[in-house]
């Protein structure tokens, strides 16, 4: 029986699956879909993280717990709260940060971190 190795081309494929599932957006209104100048997005970093300096981890929105898959969010305009976790990749620190916000029909947001080589700051909502 004839073995075969993975090749270059097995390695990427499965990289792109990987990359493709941790980039999943969750809806967390009830309801049919909102047409996209309806509802707004929100975005923290991909869950994989490909050895980002410093990686942002979305954990709840208003309360509600954020799946693992997910590294963004569809909500409803309005007041939003977000648990945010802040990891820096050199020091392994990791902190947790409350994000209140408001975002706007059709708005498309990313948390963002005010992070050194040690630790992270602060983490904001910033419109893309």
């Amino acid at each position: 029986m004839k073995t075969t190795k993975p090749t270059t081309r097995h390695h990427l494929a499965l990289l792109a699956l990987v990359a493709l599932a941790s980039c999943a957006t969750e809806r967390l209104y009830d309801g049919p879909p909102l047409p996209k100048s309806e509802r707004a997005i929100v975005r923290a970093d991909p869950v994989v993280s490909a050895g980002l300096p410093v990686q942002i981890r979305l954990r709840q929105v208003d309360g509600r717990e954020i799946t693992l898959k997910a590294s963004a969010v569809e909500l409803e305009p309005g007041p939003h709260t977000f648990l945010v976790d802040c990891r820096v990749e050199e020091s392994g620190s990791v902190g947790r940060f409350v994000v209140e916000a408001e975002v706007e029909a059709g708005g498309r947001y990313r948390l963002v971190a005010n992070a050194s080589t040690r630790n992270c700051e602060a983490v904001e909502l910033i419109g893309d």
